[in-house]
């Protein structure tokens, strides 16, 4: 009998570690390991289990290529990027004044700006009465500087994405760019929060990923 996989669930910012359970509990037959950056009441909590397979969604999938340690069994990127502000040779990124003009704006009113991006993510109505400011500003200017893009390529081993053909956030055409080398697979209609809102559809896109593996 084979041993049991691993999954490493890395969230996005904005939410905490239970964004991911939709999903998790449609998979029992992995060990599933939850990062947590502290954005919320749960304490910041940054597990590393070398030969899993890492789940990133969002800044999530970013932010395991710059800090979980390799090997990974493999990589999912759900409505992710490796890179998410625009540059010479990254045209479909964001614009980098956009980041910038959110990150001056958190400085000043935290809560309306959580609460503006979760709406923008598609979050009917967001609660951010919980938030923590320093973490989620520290992760937030990251963000804005952030490019994985070699981490990525030099991953040794499969990778697969996911994404929406109505993500606000991560548009479909900086999806097809940053993951032009790799398998992706798009939810029509959908948009930032696939693990919410077709948690059935992505579990069953990485129990056949993690199928394939050797």
């Amino acid at each position: 009998m084979s041993a049991m996989r691993t999954l490493v669930f890395v969230h996005g910012w904005g939410f905490d570690s239970g964004f991911w359970q939709p999903v998790a509990e449609r998979l029992p037959e992995f060990a599933r390991v939850f990062v947590d950056f502290g954005f919320r009441t749960n304490p910041a909590h940054h597990p590393k289990v070398p030969g899993a397979i890492v789940v990133g969604h969002s800044m999530g999938f970013a932010w395991a290529l710059a800090n979980l340690p390799r090997p990974w069994a493999g990589a999912v990127a759900v409505n992710a990027f490796p890179r998410f502000t625009r540059s010479p040779d990254y045209v479909s990124g964001v614009a980098p004044r956009m980041v910038e003009r959110m990150v001056s704006r958190f400085a000043e009113d935290p809560a309306a700006v959580t609460a503006d991006f979760l709406a923008r993510c598609g979050v009917a109505r967001p609660d951010v009465a919980d938030i923590r400011p320093a973490p989620l500003g520290e992760a937030l200017s990251w963000l804005a500087g952030c490019d994985e893009r070699a981490a990525f390529k030099a991953l040794d081993c499969p990778a697969l994405a996911l994404a929406g053909t109505r993500d606000a956030i991560v548009p479909e055409a900086m999806s097809r760019e940053a993951f032009a080398e790799i398998p992706l697979v798009l939810a029509e209609g959908a948009d930032h929060l696939l693990p919410v809102s077709h948690p059935d559809w992505v579990a069953s896109q990485i129990r056949l990923f993690a199928a394939n593996l050797r």
